[in-house]
């Protein structure tokens, strides 16, 4: 069921539900799931080899609905999905790794049953996960996700709605092409027949690094029947936000939560709150007009040698963090954080409005904290 609402032309892809075994003598499945159960359980250090996978949040909560892990083997190299599912979806995650633990990517913005499939497409490896879930008591969705991986991480590329349900009316958007540049669908099922059996284009984005529609005809279809639907709700009602995307962004170096609302900026050159410029990673908000940005201290140098705040005193342990006050530049805040491990240091910037901290400040704070390195 799942490959007929993924895609129609199964041609396109090579789709493969892969078992959970693996022969590779540095990490398999049954590893995997052993360290995520101790995670679970309490271990520490169980969850520190899984990179930090679990939050606080996740301690003691063995009563998940499922904890699946499928193999996937491309060019000898051997992959993993971590699919943990709960029956309270702020504790779902989706995880991928390689057999050699390196950790790819974390998405915890997901809801409802999961279900996942790994494709080919030539030399493109994608995974396909699918969210089922309910609004308004009675309305069934089902959501697609397109994550790509690449040699050193992977990436949420394409998120859309993909079923709705209402009754005994069942409409649909299927994928039905994958290209470099764009991601064809076609939306069928609509009671509006002005764009039933419509096809939209989702074109790929360099500055979102995902394929975005200009239409987006079926999630606007979507919203538009769930808010003319008359029902008085009575279970906990999904957040607007499912309807978009969010994750956790992993790069070569550093992880840290960000919504699909924030446009990454590769080969930035920062020099506007430093001594001295450094090239990293702009993360842009532009409805809030806001800014985080993650630069790598080359080795041998110092944080003192970029920033021109002195810092405070940094935590204890061989992780380190130590920042700056938060510091008033005109109408905005700005404040620096340097994060060490061994010989790798990074740096995080953040500037905003003081109007938008203000308003936003438990936001900024959760994502300065989802902000790690990879020692």
């Amino acid at each position: 069921m799942m490959r007929q609402i993924i895609i129609a032309v199964l041609t396109i892809l090579t789709i493969t539900y892969s078992g959970c075994s693996s022969g590779d003598k540095e990490v398999d499945s049954t590893k995997l799931r052993t360290l995520i159960t101790e995670a679970i359980a309490g271990d520490q250090d169980a969850n520190e080899t899984l990179k930090g996978l679990l939050s606080s949040k996740h301690t003691g909560k063995s009563d998940y609905n499922q904890l699946t892990i499928d193999g996937f083997k491309l060019n000898d190299k051997q992959y993993y999905s971590v699919v943990l599912e709960y029956p309270d979806p702020t504790l779902n995650l989706f995880a991928i790794y390689d057999s050699e633990f390196n950790f790819y990517l974390l998405d915890k913005s997901l809801n409802g049953n999961l279900s996942v499939e790994w494709a080919t497409s030539g030399s493109r490896l994608f995974v396909f996960l699918q969210e089922r879930f309910l609004t308004k008591d009675v309305l069934s969705l089902d959501r697609l996700s397109i994550y790509e991986v690449f040699d050193e991480t992977a990436s949420l590329i394409y998120r859309s709605l993909s079923r709705f349900v209402e009754g005994n009316d069942i409409s649909y958007q299927t994928v039905e092409l994958i290209t470099k540049t764009f991601i064809a669908t076609k939306v069928t099922g609509l009671k509006d027949k002005a764009i039933d059996n419509q096809t939209d284009t989702f074109y790929f984005n360099n500055n979102a690094n995902k394929y975005l529609s200009k239409w987006n005809l079926f999630n606007k279809y979507v919203k538009q029947q769930i808010r003319e639907f008359g029902w008085v709700t009575v279970k906990p009602q999904i957040q607007s936000d499912m309807l978009e995307n969010g994750n956790t962004l992993i790069r070569n170096g550093y992880r840290i939560d960000l919504g699909s609302e924030w446009e990454e900026i590769p080969s930035f050159k920062e020099d506007k709150l430093l001594i001295k410029s450094l090239v990293g990673t702009k993360f842009l908000n532009r409805s809030l007009n806001s800014i985080f940005t993650i630069l790598e201290i080359p080795k041998g140098e110092n944080a003192e040698n970029y920033s021109p705040y002195s810092f405070e005193k940094p935590t204890m342990g061989d992780y380190k963090i130590r920042a700056t006050a938060m510091y008033d530049s005109g109408n905005n805040y700005s404040r620096i954080i340097e994060h060490s491990c061994g010989d790798k240091k990074f740096l995080l910037l953040f500037e905003c409005p003081k109007t938008v901290y203000t308003q936003k400040k438990n936001i900024f704070e959760q994502i300065i904290s989802s902000f790690t390195i990879k020692c």
